[in-house]
């Protein structure tokens, strides 16, 4: 269940769910089913929850992870685990990877798109399937089309992007290219 709207200041998991500190800082909630009665088992945070990120707005889980957008998060990090303090690229948008280990819940990655900018909105669209991770970003600009094209020409507004990260053997995710939605609206 998602709630992008909530406004605890808490961050991680398990964390203060009542403070109501930071508006729009939103949450994710997992429960698991036991027969017919169904409980909480955590509440997911951003690891760096900040006003209007929107966190949940986009959930996906496979097995034991738990994947998490904030098109709203604004840090000018790229890649996978970068500086999530500086809050440069408003709407930029971020990913959050929660993996489960018995009833215990963490924070595994924090990714970013591979061209982080300021409105394009990375997370706002996220799908798992096992150790392979899909994210959208509506609205970022490049002009590439196809698979890992130059993402750094700006000239296609809004135009949008996928983003395919794959977890190594290491247990540490990776991004494996970008993809540009072609004409016929199908990724290539």
């Amino acid at each position: 269940m998602i709630r992008d709207k909530e406004d605890s200041s808490a961050t991680g998991v398990n964390g203060n769910q009542h403070d109501e500190g930071i508006n729009g800082a939103g949450a994710a909630y997992v429960f698991v089913r036991s027969g017919t009665n169904w409980s909480q088992q955590a509440y997911l945070k951003a690891s760096n929850t900040g006003r209007h990120n929107w966190f949940g707005y986009a959930v996906a889980i496979s097995g034991d992870t738990v994947v998490v957008g904030a098109l709203g998060e604004g840090s000018n990090a790229t890649g996978i685990n970068g500086n999530q303090n500086n809050n440069t690229a408003t709407d930029a948008g971020a990913v959050y990877v929660f993996v489960r280990s018995g009833t215990n819940w963490s924070q595994q990655a924090y990714l970013k798109a591979s061209n982080t900018g300021a409105g394009e909105e990375f997370g706002s669209a996220v799908a798992i399937s096992g150790d392979t991770l899909a994210v959208g970003a509506w609205a970022e600009d490049s002009n590439a089309t196809g698979a890992n094209g130059n993402q750094n020409s700006n000239s296609a507004s809004n135009s949008g992007a996928a983003y395919v990260f794959v977890l190594a053997a290491a247990r540490t995710w990776g991004e494996t290219g970008g993809l540009k939605m072609l004409q016929s609206g199908r990724f290539a």
